[in-house]
């Protein structure tokens, strides 16, 4: 195009989630002679807007909870400005965006999905919204395969649908200069103690209470093991941070809260663990192998996607609270030889297929062709092969 791309970015908030930090860096990122980006949060800014550089537009339309008709006209009042392109996020923002713009002409819309429905967004009201309003959309992706074959089971075809899965900046997170025990020493832990760490807001689907009862079975069998919890936000925060207090080896856990920079946290580690009942692709698993982590998964989040069984960890049925035990137990009895060769093992990996520059340049191309009014293939080669 012979003008700057105008891209509108359409989320709920910029408080942490694995969504919001990927939205930051894609807008970060995008070359500013060729795109002016604008991010509008629909509720509220929140911390990761700090995190998005100054050549960024940011709006926060004030959303109070439930559905606002105010906010439809906001919305609708900035479109006007002239935008090529709008980039929603989950459901929600789609919802406006589309009531927003109206059936007329306007802005090409793309949409994406970041986590693996359950059972809320299941329900036939959100599918049926779906349904309708993907009708509107110039592209639909996800950001695994598995979201992708879920939304096709379920009967959501689209005329240019497809995956386009998360990057990592890898000269950000990078493996520990110093020896793991100094990392750890430097940010009060443990050193002698074999530390698994979860990176996540306190969701439901995040799974923290029961990786807490398991926590209580493993150090039975494993007393060195210690858990690191890093995250902050949701609806679970106080019942989970409940159940740490009144727990018994309440002194063998680590809550730190929300972490604008986490890759010290992460070089501290000894491993990674994803206990989640549902996902789309956890970013925080890309971070963690580029700093050299192996990783703890269950196996239902996208994980085969971009990390293998035994090369880079564990993937597995984590689905009940015994067998989430006897995962923590079995990485911290590990070999330490063969945990550093998962770790390196896993930076390599993700270093070469999951890089920030070869997303930036998929979104670069997706968001450029849907502008142009046409199509182009950015789908990721994956572990599950083509769909």
């Amino acid at each position: 195009m012979k003008h700057r791309i105008k891209l509108l970015q359409i989320v709920d908030s910029l408080h942490p989630g694995g969504m919001e930090n990927i939205m930051v860096q894609v807008c970060n990122g995008l070359d500013p002679t060729r795109f002016q980006v604008t991010v509008a949060c629909l509720s509220s800014a929140g911390p990761f807007a700090e995190r998005l550089d100054n050549k960024i537009i940011k709006k926060s339309l004030d959303k109070q909870p439930g559905f606002q008709r105010q906010t439809v006209l906001k919305l609708r009042e900035l479109m006007s400005e002239g935008f090529d392109v709008i980039h929603t996020h989950h459901l929600g923002g789609l919802i406006y965006a589309a009531l927003a713009k109206g059936l007329g002409k306007g802005p090409k819309i793309v949409h994406s999905e970041h986590i693996l429905w359950d059972a809320a967004e299941l329900h036939w009201k959100r599918q049926l919204q779906r349904r309708i309003l993907y009708r509107l959309t110039a592209c639909i992706f996800t950001v695994s395969n598995q979201q992708l074959i879920q939304m096709r089971d379920l009967g959501h075809r689209h005329s240019w649908q497809t995956s386009l899965i998360n990057g990592v900046d890898a000269s950000r997170f990078q493996p520990p200069s110093l020896a793991k025990a100094q990392h750890k020493s430097a940010l009060g832990l443990d050193p002698d103690c074999f530390w698994i760490g979860k990176v996540a807001r306190f969701g439901e689907t995040k799974r923290h209470r029961e990786l807490i009862s398991a926590f209580e079975l493993a150090i039975l069998k494993e007393p060195r093991l210690r858990l690191l919890l890093i995250g902050d936000g949701g609806l679970e925060k106080q019942a989970v941070l409940n159940q740490i207090e009144s727990s018994p080896a309440r002194d063998q856990f680590r809550w730190v809260g929300f972490q604008q920079d986490p890759e010290p946290w992460y070089q501290a580690m000894d491993a990674l663990v994803v206990a989640s009942s549902f996902e789309g692709l956890p970013n925080a698993v890309l971070e963690a192998m580029s700093c050299g982590l192996p990783i703890l998964a269950n196996d239902v989040c996208g994980l085969r996607e971009v990390a293998e069984h035994g090369a880079h960890g564990w993937i597995e049925d984590l689905s009940s609270v015994e067998r989430l035990a006897d995962g923590l137990v079995k990485i911290a009895q590990a070999d330490k030889a063969e945990l550093h060769r998962m770790g390196a093992a896993a930076t390599a990996h993700v270093r070469e297929r999951f890089s920030m520059q070869a997303m930036l340049k998929k979104y670069d191309q997706l968001y450029t062709a849907v502008a142009e009014g046409r199509k182009t293939n950015i789908e990721t080669p994956t572990h599950r092969g083509p769909i």
